[in-house]
């Protein structure tokens, strides 16, 4: 194959790729504990282009990693929006963001256990369940 055939294809598949979902974990800075103290929920927010119902991003994975002391958490995150140009940021139009909540079942009660994020071995701050008897 000539040189300037190869070096054509080459283009076309970075450019393909570069433009192709990519994933990372998301950083956590506060979950919700459910009043028997077994379920953590995040809530994560969903943008998506202005006029399109589907989401930029998806949950691909969550992590739950329980020791006597701390849990762990992660969630995987991939972000699908079309971009402009591959080293673009993806194309948000409106500023609305779409609630996704993500919950982790845990072993057994969290009990005064540390919750960690993934991401940087942070403290996750947690917050109480709301009470739905008002």
């Amino acid at each position: 194959m000539p040189v300037g055939k190869a070096f054509l294809l080459l283009v076309c598949a970075v450019l393909m790729l570069s433009g192709c979902a990519t994933s990372s974990w998301e950083d956590i800075g506060g979950a919700t504990l459910s009043a028997d103290e077994r379920t953590l929920t995040v809530d994560l927010l969903f943008g998506a282009p202005e006029g399109s119902p589907k989401l930029c991003e998806r949950v691909t994975g969550t992590e739950v990693d329980e020791s006597s002391s701390q849990v762990v958490i992660g969630i995987l995150v991939e972000e699908d929006c079309p971009r402009q140009w591959p080293w673009e940021e993806p194309v948000f139009s409106n500023l609305v963001g779409y609630r996704h909540p993500v919950k982790f079942t845990l072993k057994r009660s969290l009990a005064g256990r540390t919750v960690i994020n993934n991401t940087d071995g942070q403290r996750v701050r947690i917050y109480p369940e709301e009470s739905k008897s008002r």
